[in-house]
């Protein structure tokens, strides 16, 4: 019986044996195809990111934005008192919403910033609202010989002449084709200016001496009556609206808004539905009110001299009207180009006169002055000679001059809460810029 099992056991073992050999086969078989397909993965992987070298710095301009807007939080927003004139009132809670739209701004610039890095990795910040240039070309400022005495200050000289910087721009904050209806601006620096600007007195570190700025637009009036209207608006036009919850809050704000501003809205809406073909035929105005001596509150207004101003309604140019995305500044190379030989371009610069002004008139910046006795008085001229204004150093000087308000002498102060809010607004966002260009003063 020992024998039989002897013989059992052994066959067993020798049939096990057998089959051993098949087993091992098979899952070695297996495991070559496993580890096959696991190298076939990896030069998948990486052939893509051979054949896709920008998918690495898309995923760390994810990561920009929270990085850059650490910025904002070190902003210098400490309180700047500048005492109120005697036409001004300020407006409830006017120092929380000026900081508030101060940091709101900033945040824009880091955000579009942002955005045009994620496909451009060499592009720079821009400003917050009137980013696109179309150029930025060389001037002169010449107050006329026989202006009257009421409308003379220190910088309104009969006969004086200032060297002038003129940059013509898109009302937007990222660069977008002149085709789209917006606002286009005027900005003017005055250079040889004898005295201290308010801005000087304020932040000498990072105001040049010697300059006086002028700031204008393509309508008449400011399209918020005063800083808390433009808190409101603005709430609305940077609101998310990712999700439908969003959407809901956004089209919430913009139905609260219009039922309380109606006039400001239609004026924001007119604002940019006439379209300038042409920046060297277009009328510009500041908007905003501003001091002019003591006793005078004027709004200023630039208009070509003997041109016809070449505006037409946007849907026009739209439909029937072909123009490249640049068309603005193509303009200016044409009509500004040295040869063959031509006249200056000349523009009219005047002020229009608010005869008795009230503190309403001051602090409402979308009100229009049609009293009988308000007037357009004319102040001088600006020459524009024949130039090549797109050299690569004019660009950059160009992109990254400050221009504001309140870089001004005292006589010509900007008045009502809109400008007071304009002096921290623009304080806040060249800081940011500057840093996230790491360009100095």
């Amino acid at each position: 019986m020992n024998r039989g099992v002897i013989q059992r056991w052994t066959s067993g073992r020798h049939r096990s044996s057998a089959l051993a050999p098949a087993r091992s086969w098979q899952e070695r078989l297996f495991v070559r195809l496993s580890r096959g397909l696991r190298d076939f993965q990896r030069f998948l992987q990486m052939a893509r990111q051979s054949v896709q070298p920008a998918s690495a710095p898309a995923r760390s301009s994810e990561a920009t934005p929270a990085r850059y807007k650490e910025l904002t939080k070190t902003l210098e927003l400490q309180d700047r008192p500048v005492p109120l004139t005697k036409f001004e009132r300020a407006v409830p809670g006017e120092a929380t919403l000026i900081a508030k739209m101060a940091r709101l701004a900033a945040n824009l610039v880091v955000t579009n910033y942002c955005e045009m890095k994620a496909s451009d990795p060499s592009v720079c910040a821009m400003r917050d609202q009137h980013a696109k240039a179309h150029g930025c070309v060389s001037a002169e400022f010449v107050v006329r010989d026989d202006l009257p005495a009421e409308f003379s200050t220190p910088l309104f000289r009969p006969g004086a002449r200032y060297p002038t910087i003129v940059r013509f721009s898109n009302g937007q904050g990222k660069p977008k084709s002149d085709r789209g209806p917006d606002g286009r601006g005027m900005s003017i620096k005055l250079q040889g200016v004898a005295g201290e600007t308010m801005l000087r007195g304020l932040e000498p570190r990072i105001t040049p001496a010697g300059e006086h700025d002028f700031l204008l637009s393509s309508f008449p009036v400011f399209f918020c009556k005063n800083v808390v209207d433009y808190s409101e608006l603005m709430e609305a036009v940077v609101a998310p609206n990712g999700t439908w919850r969003e959407k809901f809050d956004l089209l919430l704000k913009w139905s609260v808004f219009a039922i309380r501003n109606p006039r400001q809205l239609y004026t924001f809406g007119r604002t940019g539905l006439v379209r300038i073909n042409n920046p060297l035929t277009a009328t510009y105005h500041s908007m905003s009110p501003y001091l002019l001596g003591e006793d005078n509150v004027v709004r200023y207004r630039v208009s070509p001299v003997r041109r016809d101003n070449d505006v037409t309604p946007w849907w026009w140019s739209f439909l029937f009207q072909s123009r490249s995305e640049n068309f603005l500044q193509d303009a200016l190379v044409r009509d500004l180009a040295p040869a063959p030989p031509g006249d200056d371009i000349v523009f009219d610069f005047s002020v229009w006169l608010c005869y008795a002004a009230r503190p309403q008139d001051v602090e409402d910046a979308s009100l229009w002055w049609t009293r009988p006795r308000d007037r357009t008085v004319s102040i001088g001229q600006i020459r524009i000679p024949r130039q090549n204004f797109l050299a690569p150093d004019r660009v950059f000087d160009g992109e990254h001059m400050m221009f504001s308000p309140w870089n001004c002498l005292q006589q010509h102060r900007p008045l009502g809460s809109i400008n007071r809010m304009r002096l921290a607004v623009y304080l806040a966002s060249l800081q940011v810029r500057r840093k996230l260009n790491m360009v100095g003063p």
